[in-house]
């Protein structure tokens, strides 16, 4: 049961984020009022330099607040899929009126993920 609703998670905010079926709230001044086939490309090329894993701790972490975010997929966040793709990732989840009453917690939790992972790609390993 864990695993199918983790699963469901997953699908479930990659589809919201990559899909054409964004809405656009008048959220902020950057998006299209229908999103572009450029822009959904965009944020379809982010969500793949992600693994699956990462995706589904990350997503857990910024929608819920539930799930640890390991080194590996903090190392991941911040070199392979970087800020910009990960605050446009956030964004474009937003635009979805599910999630209307929890934009300030999503933005929250994704600058705060961000900052964690950026500064452990930063520190240097404990063996050195």
């Amino acid at each position: 049961m864990a695993r199918f609703n983790s699963s469901f998670l997953l699908m479930m905010v990659f589809l919201v984020a990559c899909s054409g079926l964004l809405v656009s709230s008048g959220l902020s001044s950057e998006y299209p009022p229908k999103p572009s086939a450029d822009w959904i490309q965009h944020l379809e090329k982010c969500g793949s330099r992600l693994t699956p894993k990462c995706r589904e701790e990350l997503s857990g972490f910024i929608v819920f607040g539930k799930a640890t975010v390991t080194e590996e997929c903090c190392d991941q966040l911040v070199n392979n899929l970087g800020q910009r793709c990960h605050f446009d990732l956030m964004k474009s989840l937003v635009l979805n009126p599910n999630f209307k009453s929890t934009i300030s917690e999503i933005f929250e939790r994704g600058e705060q993920i961000w900052e964690k992972c950026a500064l452990a790609a930063k520190s240097p390993s404990p063996s050195s």
